[in-house]
C-alpha cells in the first residue's frame, strides 16, 4: 500500500534550490535509507514529510499525498547528556509502540545510531528487522544501512534505488568505473580531433606558398582553383575545431581523491626524533569522576608516539572521562615533554571569529596548503574556505573543529565519536586519514563499518576495568630485539674506541638497520 506519494517537491533556501524530487513513494514494508552529503537537505526532507514547522527561510513547493500514521524521532544532538543512548532508545521504543496499534504506520528516524553504543545498535537492528512497520531513516552508518534497509534514496537530485545498501554501493562503484572509462574514451576522441584539426590547418597554409620554378603568372592562373580548395580545407578545419570545442566542453574528469601525504620537512624530522620515545606511561590507578570510582587501570600502560587504539565499551563506562583526563594530564604517570595533545569533542567548537576557515587552518596545520584544502573538501567545507568562521552553522562548526584538530601540530589525537556528524564520503576519507597518520591516536567510535575500515588495536572498558590486550610475544622477534640491543651496545663501544675503523662502524650499523 502506498503510504506517501511525492509527485513533485522543490525546496529553496535564500533563492537557491536545495532539493528537488520529481516522483517518489513510500509503500508498506519498505525500509528506506536516506543518504547524501551533509547540508543537502536530508533532515529538511524528513521534517517536511513529518509535517514539522519550517522556518520562513525555506520556500517549499510540494505535491505530497500522505496516507499514513507516522512517528518521528529526530536526531538527539545533546551529547553532554550522559544518558543520550538511553534517551534515544526510549524515544524509538515509544515511537514503535505508538505505531503498533495504528494502521499504515511509517517510522521516521534521523541518525538513530549516533548516540547508541554497539549493544544498543544491535538491539535497534533486530527491532527494525523484525518489525513490519515501514521506515524512512536518515543515516551515515554503513553497517546499519546494510543490515536494515531494502531501498535507498540518495540526494543529489533525490533518486530512488531499489535494493540493499550493499547493492547500492556496488552500483555506485560500477557507475564510477563506467564514468572513468567514458572519460578516457572522450580524451582519445579529443586528441584525435586535435590532430585532424592541426593537419587541416597545416594543409591550408601550403596553398599560400609558391612552388619553386613556377612563375608568378602561372601561379596566379591556378590561384582561383587553389583558393577554392583552400577555403574548403579551412571550412573543414573550422568544423573540426567546433567539434573539438564541443567534445572539450563534455570532457569532465571523474573526481578522484588522492591520499593525504606528510610533506612538511620539519614534521618528518620530528617523526624521526620521537619514533622510539614513550609519549605516556600510566601507572596502576583508580580512574575517578564525580567523586566516585569509574574503572581501574590494573597494569601499567605504555603509549608511544605511534600507538593507535580503539577505546571500546558501552555508554557510561567512562570512555570520555578517560580521554579528558589524558588531555588534562590528570591521570597519574609520565607525560613526555614533547607531547602535544589534540582533543576532538563534538561539544567543543573553535572560537567563532571573523577569520576565514582556510586562514585559521593554515596557521596551525602540519600539512601543505594543498592537503589542508583537501581535508576541508573531505569534510564538505571547501566551498566555505574563504568565509568567516562566525558565519558557519552548528554542524559546520563541528566539522571545522574536527578539521582543526586532525590537521594540527599534535603528537596524540584523542577523537571522541568523530563520525557522528559526517556523511559517508567524509567517514571514508577520515578512515584513510587515520590509517596514514604517523602519530598516536586514541579513538572512540560505535560506527562498526568505520571501525572495520581502520582496523585498530582495541582497548576495552569492561566490568569497571580497562583491558589492554597486548599482542603475544613472538620468540623470533624477542630474539631479534635482544640481538639488536647487544649490537647497539657494541656500536656505542666502537664509537668510543680510538682504534675503531670506519669500515667496522659501517658494517655494524648495517647489521643494526637490518634488524630494525
Amino acid at each position: 500500500m502506498e503510504l506517501i506519494k511525492i509527485d513533485h517537491l522543490q525546496i529553496d533556501v535564500a533563492a537557491t534550490k536545495l532539493l528537488e524530487i520529481d516522483s517518489l513513494n513510500v509503500t508498506s514494508g519498505q525500509k528506506i535509507g536516506l543518504i547524501g552529503d551533509n547540508g543537502v537537505g536530508k533532515t529538511t526532507l524528513v521534517n517536511i514529510l513529518a509535517q514539522q514547522d519550517m522556518t520562513d527561510s525555506f520556500i517549499i513547493k510540494d505535491k505530497i499525498t500522505r496516507n499514513c500514521n507516522f512517528a518521528y524521532v529526530p536526531q538527539l544532538l545533546d551529547a553532554k547528556d550522559k544518558s543520550g543512548g538511553q534517551r534515544e532508545k526510549l524515544a524509538i521504543e515509544l515511537a514503535v509502540a505508538k505505531l503498533k496499534n495504528m494502521a499504515n504506520g511509517l517510522l521516521l528516524l534521523d541518525e538513530p545510531t549516533s548516540n547508541l553504543d554497539s549493544k544498543q545498535q544491535k538491539w535497534l537492528v533486530q527491532l527494525l528487522q523484525k518489525s513490519k512497520i515501514a521506515c524512512l531513516i536518515v543515516s551515515h552508518d554503513q553497517n546499519f544501512l546494510s543490515q536494515v534497509c531494502n531501498n535507498i534514496w540518495y540526494i543529489q537530485k533525490v533518486s530512488g534505488f531499489t535494493g540493499t545498501y550493499s547493492e547500492f554501493q556496488r552500483f555506485q562503484a560500477d557507475k564510477r568505473h563506467f564514468l572513468e572509462k567514458e572519460y578516457e574514451q572522450q580524451k582519445k576522441r579529443v586528441n584525435q580531433l586535435k590532430v585532424s584539426s592541426n593537419q587541416k590547418l597545416n594543409k591550408a597554409r601550403t596553398f599560400n606558398k609558391n612552388k619553386k620554378g613556377l612563375s608568378s603568372s602561372d601561379w596566379r592562373s591556378k590561384s582561383l582553383g587553389k583558393q577554392r580548395a583552400r577555403n574548403s580545407v579551412i571550412k573543414a578545419s573550422k568544423n573540426l575545431t567546433n567539434k573539438l570545442n564541443r567534445e572539450k566542453a563534455k570532457l569532465e574528469k571523474p573526481q578522484v581523491r588522492r591520499s593525504i601525504t606528510f610533506k612538511n620537512g620539519t614534521e618528518k624530522q620530528t617523526i624521526a626524533d620521537i619514533s622510539n620515545d614513550k609519549a605516556i606511561r600510566l601507572n596502576k590507578q583508580k580512574v575517578q569522576a564525580f567523586k566516585r570510582n569509574i574503572f581501574t587501570i590494573d597494569n601499567e600502560i605504555n603509549i608511544d608516539f605511534q600507538t593507535k587504539v580503539l577505546l571500546a565499551g558501552q555508554n557510561g563506562v567512562g570512555k570520555t572521562v578517560f580521554l579528558k583526563q589524558i588531555k588534562h594530564r590528570e591521570l597519574v604517570g609520565y607525560y613526555s615533554p614533547k607531547l602535544k595533545i589534540g582533543y576532538f569533542d563534538q561539544n567543543i567548537c573553535v572560537k567563532q571569529t571573523d577569520q576565514t576557515l582556510i586562514a585559521s587552518l593554515n596557521e596551525t596545520s602540519m600539512f601543505d596548503a594543498s592537503s589542508t584544502m583537501q581535508i576541508l573538501g573531505d569534510l564538505h567545507l571547501k566551498q566555505f574556505a574563504q568565509q568567516k568562521i562566525s558565519s558557519l552553522s552548528g554542524g559546520q562548526l563541528v566539522c571545522f573543529n574536527l578539521a582543526k584538530i586532525i590537521t594540527g601540530q599534535y603528537k596524540l589525537l584523542l577523537l571522541d565519536e568523530p563520525t557522528n556528524f559526517l556523511d559517508i564520503g567524509s567517514i571514508d576519507a577520515l578512515a584513510e586519514f587515520i590509517t596514514n597518520y604517523p602519530f598516536a591516536i586514541i579513538l572512540v567510535s560505535h560506527d562498526q563499518a568505520f571501525v572495520n575500515q581502520i582496523k585498530l588495536k582495541e582497548w576495552q572498558i569492561k566490568s569497571k576495568k580497562l583491558l589492554v590486550a597486548e599482542p603475544p610475544v613472538n620468540e623470533n622477534e624477542k630474539s631479534n630485539a635482544n640481538e639488536l640491543e647487544l649490537l647497539k651496545f657494541k656500536l656505542d663501544s666502537l664509537m668510543l674506541s680510538p682504534n675503531a675503523t670506519i669500515a667496522e662502524i659501517k658494517e655494524l650499523k648495517a647489521k643494526i638497520e637490518g634488524l630494525q
